[in-house]
């Protein structure tokens, strides 16, 4: 039995204060470093932002321009200083069109390459008495009196023949005064103009060679943005044979009536000579002889 007066004891139970497992612990901490970085990268830039980069530079308006009237005095208008005044109107160049030349019969033009160093079959070709076109070396050793007697003659169309780098080359050379593959655009047009300059009085350009240079389309367009253009028809003589040469001067015939003009190349061999003196009352009859620079109107007019 309980003494009077005394309590009865109580069973106590001391509780545990709710904790955080490690885990939970480890994923608060990382939160938080992430928060930080977040809260130190956006600090930075903004402090970039706004604190770093520069103020913009100020842009004046642009001042008023006096306008005086007779009657009512200076008068100020907003209109900034490269508006106020007309501006000039410049149209397009026109296209260039080449106009065809009004001739009676078939033109056919005969270019003779190679020109310059040969002074007695040039004045052998001059005898023809027919329009001719000569087309001459830049650095031929008899250029000048060539090239005078021709003009005097009158009948004569003078043209550069332009060397070019050759697809052996430098085994196969074009000679002095040669654009070449390796040149850039400022040296193709140098040496071009240098050409030209030796040639007085030249009317166009035809290739010497050049196979190499003239498989380049961007080359060629550089060389060609001074120079008109034209295609010759028949090659006369590269076989140098009297059979063959006629064959050739008939085939020109035969495409000049077919097309309405045509132009021949050849050289000044004798045997070539000897065939168009041969044949020249029969082309007579046939073609009209003119220019190289009049056949070239025909093919772009």
């Amino acid at each position: 039995m309980a003494k009077k007066g005394s309590a009865k004891p109580r069973a106590r139970t001391k509780k545990k204060k709710a904790g955080f497992s490690p885990k939970l612990q480890f994923m608060k901490i990382m939160a938080g470093l992430v928060l930080l970085v977040c809260l130190v990268v956006t600090a930075g830039l903004l402090a970039n932002r706004f604190l770093m980069r520069p103020s913009p530079p100020v842009v004046s308006k642009p001042k008023p321009i006096p306008i005086t009237r007779p009657e009512t005095g200076p008068v100020h208008h907003s209109v900034p200083d490269y508006e106020a005044f007309h501006r000039e109107v410049v149209p397009p160049p026109p296209p260039i069109t080449r106009i065809k030349p009004v001739i009676n019969g078939i033109p056919v033009a005969i270019i003779i390459d190679d020109i310059g160093y040969d002074r007695k079959m040039a004045d052998g070709f001059l005898a023809l008495d027919i329009p001719l076109t000569f087309s001459v070396l830049p650095q031929g050793t008899f250029n000048h009196s060539i090239i005078d007697k021709a003009l005097k003659k009158g009948d004569v169309e003078i043209m550069l023949h332009l060397p070019m780098e050759p697809g052996n080359y430098p085994s196969v050379n074009p000679g002095p005064g040669a654009l070449l593959s390796s040149m850039n655009p400022d040296e193709l047009i140098d040496q071009l103009n240098a050409n030209l300059d030796r040639v007085p009085n030249a009317k166009g350009v035809n290739n010497h060679m050049g196979s190499k240079l003239t498989a380049s389309s961007e080359q060629m367009r550089q060389i060609f943005t001074i120079l008109p253009f034209g295609e010759r028809d028949v090659f006369i003589d590269h076989i140098q044979t009297p059979e063959f040469v006629r064959k050739q001067l008939k085939l020109l015939i035969k495409r000049a009536r077919r097309q309405g003009y045509a132009i021949g190349i050849a050289h000044p061999h004798p045997v070539t000579l000897e065939v168009l003196k041969e044949m020249l009352p029969e082309l007579k009859d046939a073609v009209l002889f003119t220019h190289a620079s009049q056949v070239v109107a025909f093919q772009q007019g």
